[in-house]
C-alpha cells in the first residue's frame, strides 16, 4: 500500500505533496489541500466538497481510518527521508587507473585532487581598435518588396512605431 507514496501531488504531477487527504488517503500539494471549518486534518478539494454537502458523489472512495493513519505515517517518513542530507561517499579517482600508464601517473597521484584550477590566460590582443572595425554592407533589397506589388516592405525595427 505504501508503494504508491511518491511525494508528488495527485492532481499536479510536478508539485511536491505537503499533506495526505484524511478521507481518500492521496497526496496533494498546498493548492489542492483545504482545512474545512478550521480543522487540523487536511482534506483534498473534492473530498471537502463532498463533506460540505456541495457534491453527493465523488470519484475518490474513502479509506478506513486505519489505512489513512498508515498512509500518513508512511508519508511523514517519506518527507523526513527526503529532507535528510545525502551522505556522499569518498570522491572517486579523477584518473582511470587503467589509463594511468598512458599519462605517466603513479598510484600515489591517483588520489590527489588539485586544490585550485590553474587560471586561464587572460591576455588579449590590444592591436584591434573597436572604433575602426568596418561595418558590414547593408543587404541587397529583397525581390518583390515594392508596395505596388502588393507585398509590404520589411519592417525597420530601428525606427519607432506610430
Amino acid at each position: 500500500m505504501s508503494d504508491d507514496i511518491t511525494g508528488l501531488c495527485r492532481d499536479h504531477s510536478f508539485e511536491t505533496a505537503i499533506e495526505v487527504c484524511r478521507r481518500c488517503g492521496l497526496e496533494f500539494c498546498e493548492v489542492c489541500v483545504v482545512y474545512p471549518f478550521g480543522a487540523k486534518k487536511p482534506v483534498c478539494k473534492e473530498c471537502a466538497m463532498m463533506l460540505g454537502g456541495v457534491r453527493s458523489q465523488v470519484t475518490r472512495n474513502a479509506l478506513p481510518n486505519r489505512a489513512i493513519r498508515y498512509r500518513v505515517k508512511v508519508f511523514e517518513k517519506f518527507k523526513a527521508d527526503r529532507r535528510a542530507p545525502a551522505v556522499v561517499a569518498d570522491a572517486p579517482n579523477l584518473i582511470d587507473p587503467t589509463l594511468a600508464d598512458a599519462f605517466d601517473v603513479g598510484d600515489d597521484d591517483l588520489q590527489k585532487v588539485p586544490a585550485t584550477v590553474p587560471a586561464a590566460d587572460t591576455a588579449f590582443d590590444d592591436s584591434v581598435d573597436p572604433e575602426n572595425i568596418p561595418s558590414a554592407p547593408p543587404p541587397p533589397p529583397l525581390a518583390g518588396t515594392d508596395p505596388a506589388d502588393g507585398v509590404a516592405p520589411p519592417i525597420d525595427w530601428s525606427q519607432p512605431f506610430g
